[in-house]
């Protein structure tokens, strides 16, 4: 018999060895293989899909790069030929004439800053264009009217009266009897003028008021020695005789419209003039509105100064810049229009031209005032350097360049950056252009930029790659936590193994060996009384018992786990099942004082069921609970119905089972890991040839139990399988 045992410990060994190599092989089949194949092919896909994208991506932007240099020449061209047409179809007279339709032009192709007229390369004139002011001592020179002797002699007696005798008074009535004595506008509002000031002098503001409003009215474009308009002069004068009589309001509209008039050119002033007017006139605004608190309707002067203010810088830039161009343009056109016009079949010419701090782009156009003759009248345009950067290139550039897909910046010739995205793009420029005929020139740099792994993978059209992975990675996962689990059950079953081996050694040899003492003890006689030899013979049948239920433990594992063990299945009473082995384990342990107790109720009814295979799983349930009982010595055995299931219990007394080990005292050659439990005899497959019986019967054994009170062990049998009575 024990060496059927071994042969059957053998063969168990070998099933469980048997499955760690299918483990393994399938591991390495079905999940390493596969994986490495995959992540090759994956990794040599991403690299030519990469290599592909940045092939196509740069294929693209020098696509993109090539339309938009495309564009801003074909915007260039149009409004150049608008220009040609404009001046090829001048009148005769177009000197006069020609202006609206300059004004036209500039309107309609806000791309033109300005048109310039260079007539015999001698003077740069611009027909269309309203300064703020000319260049100083550019103005008109103004010839004083001849004045008769009687006038003179009139207006030096007013102004001895009022500048060295201070008799504002008889002043007054000397310069406006004056004022009757001539009829040239000039000087009738320069004495207008004298006897407004003279008021003043004298405190008759609304007097005052008066005079300077008809000088505004009647006199407003006249303009005084020196070149000063008296309707300028006179609107300044109003504005300060306003603030005198403590009336803001009129003050403070004078002064906006003063400063409006100024802004939208209404006289002809030179710089140092047009500069003394707009401080003055700015200077007062701001007095009268730093006084609080300002009403409603002052208040909404506010914002309309501030347009001004914004449109008057603007415009200031805008004079100075052509008058720069104006002033120191002349030698450089004359070297580049001998070059750039011998051609007559490309009129039109461009070029850059810097001046100062000033970048001009400059289109010339040629006009031969006859046949073979040299070329007298040079057209030419300035483009809008501005309005070229911010409207049409920038459009342009957001337009076929998204933020996701890449970065920008405009370069001048010096290298400066004129514009970008929005982001200074890192690393060196994929796409480096310029643009047609290097006009206007600067430099337009494409970035490409860098996606990010998880984008490059989403992004890309071969999308199958990332799934790849992620299937690879699943993969991979999922078989580390395999192989982790495994090789920890292995390891884990390793020791079970190890201390199995131990413990079915010491099993088999306690029982044998007082098998042996005790069978030498009654062969010698050595027995003193009838008493202990009954004992005696209770130990032996005991370890017999013992050593049987140790070796069909085995016997039938071994066979469940190599799926040759057959179940006969009959009707069984389970009542008189039960009593069967309650009486059998009890004759055995009782002379170490145990009790068990059996609690059947009535009615049970018949199953269907493997006898001996039930018989065996209630013995060890109960051997279990004999092992387990600690210091009591009572075992309960009941069985009862349970709805649908016949359940049997086994309950005992005992230590118990710590909860993180409950559902582990199924697998095979598990023991507890206190110290108590591993002092108690057992080879640790007692409960799990248990379940293999319970579910071969389609059925399930469960266990509660509390540490220090005890545990209980329930089978549920179906009834269906053969319920009778």
């Amino acid at each position: 018999m024990q060496g059927s045992v071994f042969v059957a410990f053998a063969n168990l060994m070998k099933v469980l060895i048997h499955k760690r190599k299918r483990i393994l092989l399938l591991f390495v089949l079905g999940i390493g293989f596969p994986s490495l194949l995959l992540g090759y092919l994956a990794f040599r896909g991403i690299q030519n899909d990469r290599a592909l994208l940045e092939k196509e991506k740069l294929s693209e932007q020098r696509r993109i790069s090539e339309q938009i240099t495309a564009l801003i020449d074909e915007n260039i061209q149009e409004v150049e030929q608008a220009f040609q047409n404009t001046i090829a179809n001048r009148p005769e007279t177009y000197l006069t004439t020609l202006v609206h339709s300059l004004v036209s032009l500039k309107s309609q192709h806000p791309l033109v800053e300005e048109v310039f007229f260079y007539q015999d390369l001698e003077k740069i004139q611009f027909p269309a264009a309203k300064f703020l002011f000319v260049p100083n001592g550019s103005g008109q020179s103004i010839v004083a009217p001849s004045r008769a002797s009687s006038l003179i002699q009139k207006v030096q007696y007013a102004q001895k009266l009022e500048f060295q005798q201070k008799d504002y008074k008889r002043a007054l009535i000397s310069y406006q009897q004056a004022v009757e004595l001539v009829s040239d506008l000039r000087v009738k509002g320069e004495l207008l003028s004298a006897a407004a000031r003279v008021q003043k002098k004298s405190l008759l503001f609304k007097e005052a008021i008066k005079s300077y409003e008809i000088i505004a009215r009647d006199f407003g474009r006249v303009q005084i020695e020196g070149g000063i308009p008296l309707g300028l002069a006179a609107r300044s004068e109003l504005g300060s005789l306003f603030i005198a009589i403590n009336d803001p309001l009129k003050a403070i509209k004078t002064f906006i419209e003063l400063f409006e008039a100024l802004i939208h050119r209404e006289w002809i002033l030179e710089k140092a003039q047009y500069e003394f007017f707009v401080e003055r006139t700015r200077e007062s605004i701001n007095e009268i509105f730093s006084k609080q608190p300002l009403s409603a309707e002052m208040q909404l002067y506010t914002s309309t100064f501030e347009k001004l203010e914004n449109e008057q810088s603007t415009s200031r830039e805008i004079t100075e810049r052509l008058i720069a161009f104006q002033e120191s343009a002349a030698a450089d056109l004359q070297a580049k229009v001998p070059e750039n016009l011998d051609d007559s079949r490309h009129p039109v010419k461009r070029f850059t031209l810097d001046i100062g701090k000033n970048t001009y782009l400059i289109s010339l156009l040629s006009l031969s005032t006859g046949e073979g003759s040299r070329t007298h009248e040079i057209w030419g345009l300035l483009f809008n350097t501005d309005y070229l950067l911010d409207n049409l290139l920038r459009q342009a550039l957001q337009r076929h360049i998204s933020s996701e897909e890449g970065e920008w910046i405009v370069r001048g010739k010096d290298g400066k950056v004129l514009m970008n995205s929005g982001i200074s793009p890192t690393g060196s420029a994929t796409v480096k252009t310029n643009f047609a005929e290097n006009f206007p020139p600067w430099l337009l740099e494409l970035y490409q930029k860098e996606p990010q792994l998880l984008d490059a993978f989403l992004t890309s059209r071969r999308g199958f790659y990332f799934y790849m992975f992620i299937l690879i990675a699943g993969i991979l996962v999922f078989g580390l936590i395999l192989t982790v689990r495994s090789i920890s059950h292995e390891l884990e079953l390793a020791k079970m193994k190890s201390d199995f081996v131990s413990t079915i050694s010491h099993e088999f040899k306690s029982p044998l060996t007082s098998l042996r003492q005790i069978a030498e003890m009654l062969q010698s006689g050595r027995v003193p009384s009838e008493e202990r030899r009954q004992q005696y013979y209770d130990v032996l049948l005991e370890q017999s018992e013992r050593l049987s239920l140790l070796t069909d433990n085995i016997l039938n594992l071994a066979k469940i786990e190599e799926g040759r063990k057959e179940f006969a299945f009959e009707k069984t009473d389970i009542g008189a099942l039960l009593r069967g082995v309650v009486l059998s384990i009890q004759d055995r342990v009782r002379h170490e004082g145990f009790n068990i107790e059996l609690k059947i109720e009535d009615g049970l009814p018949i199953i269907s069921a493997d006898c001996a295979a039930i018989t065996q799983a209630v013995a060890n349930l109960i051997d279990n609970a004999i092992k387990y009982s600690g210091e009591s010595k009572k075992v309960v055995v009941s069985s009862f119905r349970d709805g649908p299931n016949l359940t049997i219990a086994v309950k005992d007394f005992g230590i118990g089972i710590k909860k993180d080990e409950v559902d582990k005292v199924f697998e095979r050659f598990y023991r507890g890991g206190d110290e108590l439990t591993r002092t108690v005899k057992g080879s640790g497959l007692g409960l799990t040839l248990v379940r293999e019986i319970v579910e071969a019967h389609q059925g399930k054994v469960n266990v509660e139990s509390e540490l220090g009170k005890g545990t209980l062990f329930s089978i549920r049998l179906p009834v269906s399988r053969g319920e009778g009575k």
